[in-house]
């Protein structure tokens, strides 16, 4: 069997998340990485889902018993320790009572895996020497995330099977012009022109 999906940025046969580390690496707007982190989650969990399924422990059956730990763990061991089914484990039985409320917590959890991983090795870079921008830059990334989040765990609570798709962001410049065009209608003292 193929190796389980990885939240290890350090690991040779882990990819996933090397776009969006790369993009914060050079130096990317937060808007450039969150869209390779969206892309990175919904890929994450549908893999992981897969190999859930494919150890006998869908994602149904996590959420069926998120109020038995005894439950919980024994799933664990079915996916093998995937690093997903432990995050799942433990937002199941520390989220609440909701289906939707234990999933939001393990979209959670994963983002708090991977952007830690982020802050920890793309301080001193370049272009974000220290590692306080790099948790600046990563608290926006992840305030810009929150709705997928949401749509994520609202999703699977409905249907723990479904067909995820990062939803078409759009862009949040809602002027019909850009921010150049809205420029050249106004003076150097700030007096719109007539």
């Amino acid at each position: 069997m193929a190796e389980n999906e990885s939240l290890d940025l350090g690991a040779a046969y882990s990819k996933r998340w090397d776009k969006p580390f790369n993009a914060l690496l050079n130096g990317a707007p937060c808007d450039n990485v969150a869209a390779e982190m969206r892309k990175s989650l919904y890929g994450g969990i549908k893999k992981a889902r897969t190999q859930f399924r494919e150890h006998g422990a869908p994602l149904a059956d996590f959420l069926a018993a998120r109020n038995s730990r005894p439950q919980l763990r024994q799933l664990v061991r079915k996916t093998e320790g995937h690093r997903y089914a432990q995050l799942l484990e433990s937002s199941a039985h520390a989220s609440g009572p909701t289906p939707e409320d234990c999933l939001h917590g393990w979209c959670e959890a994963i983002l708090d895996c991977v952007i830690d991983q982020f802050c920890l090795r793309a301080a001193g870079n370049e272009n974000r020497p220290t590692f306080f921008e790099v948790k600046q830059f990563t608290d926006d990334l992840r305030h810009t995330l929150v709705n997928d989040v949401k749509r994520i765990a609202m999703k699977l609570a409905q249907d723990p099977d479904c067909r995820l798709t990062p939803q078409r962001q759009v862009p949040t410049d809602t002027s019909p012009n850009g921010p150049t065009e809205e420029l050249l209608g106004v003076s150097l003292l700030g007096v719109p022109k007539s």
